[in-house]
């Protein structure tokens, strides 16, 4: 019998158990014989030769043990979330730097090295009271709704949580005095805006200890940049989750997802604390060797295969809040600066590695401490009681917009014009425009921004980027919601050309 290819078999399981489906018995019993059909098919395609989790796993960022123990050991250090995955690897890991204390703060049960206390990041008098009593001079911020998923679906929580509860934490240290404090944020803030809650909250969070790295004062803020946690993902977790219950539920066949493990996110952590004032203030640390993206669906039939279960695959699609679709102007095309998943067009040019070539130092693009602190306070004020969930993710959006707009204000056209070309140029933006339209309300607010900053005569000394500007135009014309920014670019460009004359 000829084996079938990997592609027939996925659209025979996509077949059997469409998403939305309730799968019998029966079903389940065909998916599981195309799942070890479909296992046999990828192996002799050579994409299961090697597990995917192998490289991820061997992946490292060189610790800076001798300038962490300078900062670690005799301090009393204090973790935020110290109870999930990453906060017990790092109570572990800084157990042995010799801290005077070391104290776990979260609304989790402790476990693990250190002093446990239950304490909520969302109350500010509970902070202080936890921060007068244990007087932390170091602090590692975890806390945080971190599932996007889950996010959807308690929008205000993650509000409190990841943007009004991360300012509490700011203020805490300030206000007693903390020496350093890190904070774990996420890749997903490479994105310029969103429609999703997490990848919004994290987004304004991160903003905030930025703004306090750059303002200075008592505490030195530093801050790293995670992707998906190999230990400690929702995809690896639901893959293990589904293996153990028979059926693993994936997104799709073609989803794929950047990894480090937890040893890479711990040292990431203590370097950033480490490293804290040889930089620029307002830098990020990530890792820099992230490999190349995994296959969620080939991750799942190896670890099939290796557990030894007939467990079966299928396909629900893809959840609000994991539907992400990156606009292509978000990376770096000129060839200048090498590509890193975690950093945008905007903040390639800032990026370097750090001494031992393992981590990468990046410097965050920033809005107006103003247009900040305006958003933050339009965007509570909006969260009154009687603010349903859409309503507060409304408001959680437009911030995050408004911030957006005012660092693409304070922008180089240059780079504007560069950006926009990389994601809206005719080539790429597809048939009708319809690749550019899916980001209309991005391209506009880069439109916007590029409009109001190109200076007298720059597109009749720059031939070239005349051409991009008639490129843009062309798309924009393509899409209704952006004609009337095409032909203010048109005028633009009459009017900038006979300037230069």
């Amino acid at each position: 019998m000829q084996l079938q290819s990997s592609a027939d078999l996925i659209r025979r399981i996509q077949t059997l158990a469409p998403p939305g489906s309730v799968p019998d018995e029966g079903v389940i019993q065909a998916l599981r014989a195309a799942t070890r059909e479909l296992i046999r098919a990828k192996r002799a395609e050579g994409c299961l030769d090697e597990s995917p989790m192998h490289l991820a796993m061997t992946r490292t960022v060189a610790l800076h043990e001798e300038a962490a123990r300078a900062r670690l050991a005799g301090r009393r250090v204090l973790v935020t979330g110290g109870s999930g995955c990453v906060g017990t690897r790092l109570r572990t890991l800084l157990q042995g730097f010799g801290p005077a204390a070391l104290v776990n703060l979260d609304i989790a049960a402790h476990h693990g090295p250190g002093t446990g206390i239950r304490a909520d990041i969302r109350d500010p008098d509970a902070l202080d009271a936890a921060f007068a009593r244990f007087r932390p001079e170091v602090v590692f911020h975890l806390a945080g709704i971190r599932e996007p998923g889950r996010a959807e679906l308690v929008v205000r929580e993650a509000i409190d949580t990841n943007v009004f509860g991360t300012g509490n934490v700011i203020e805490a240290c300030r206000r007693h005095g903390v020496a350093q404090a890190v904070y774990s944020s996420t890749g997903k803030c490479f994105a310029y805006i969103t429609d999703h809650v997490y990848t919004g909250t994290k987004k304004l969070a991160e903003a905030q200890w930025m703004a306090a790295a750059r303002q200075g004062g008592p505490t030195a803020f530093a801050m790293t940049r995670f992707t998906h946690i190999l230990e400690n993902g929702v995809v690896s977790r639901d893959i293990a989750d589904g293996i153990r219950s028979g059926i693993v539920s994936l997104h799709g066949a073609d989803r794929h997802f950047n990894l480090q493990n937890l040893g890479q996110a711990t040292h990431l952590l203590v370097n950033a604390l480490a490293l804290a004032g040889r930089h620029e203030p307002d830098t990020f640390w990530a890792a820099a060797d992230l490999g190349w993206p995994v296959n969620t669906l080939e991750l799942a039939l190896d670890e099939i295969e290796r557990s030894g279960s007939d467990a079966a695959v299928r396909f629900l699609g893809v959840p609000k809040g994991y539907d992400e679709q990156f606009f292509r102007g978000q990376f770096d095309w000129s060839g200048d600066y090498d590509h890193h998943p975690l950093v945008n067009a905007f903040e390639a040019p800032t990026a370097a590695l750090d001494e031992t070539g393992t981590m990468l130092r990046v410097q965050v693009r920033h809005a107006g401490e103003g247009v900040l602190q305006a958003e933050l306070g339009a965007l509570r004020a909006a969260l009154g009681p009687e603010a349903a969930g859409q309503s507060a993710k409304a408001a959680l959006l437009t911030a995050v917009e408004n911030v957006a707009s005012d660092i693409f204000g304070a922008t180089d056209p240059a780079r504007l014009a560069d950006v926009l070309w990389w994601g809206a140029a005719p080539a790429w933006a597809g048939p009708d425009a319809a690749g550019a339209a899916r980001f209309e309300r991005l391209i506009g607010l880069l439109a916007d921004a590029l409009l109001t900053s190109l200076p007298p005569g720059a597109a009749a000394r720059d031939e070239a980027l005349g051409a991009r500007l008639d490129d843009i135009a062309a798309t924009l014309d393509r899409i209704p919601a952006l004609a009337r920014r095409a032909r203010r670019m048109r005028e633009s460009l009459r009017s900038l050309a006979e300037a230069g004359a």
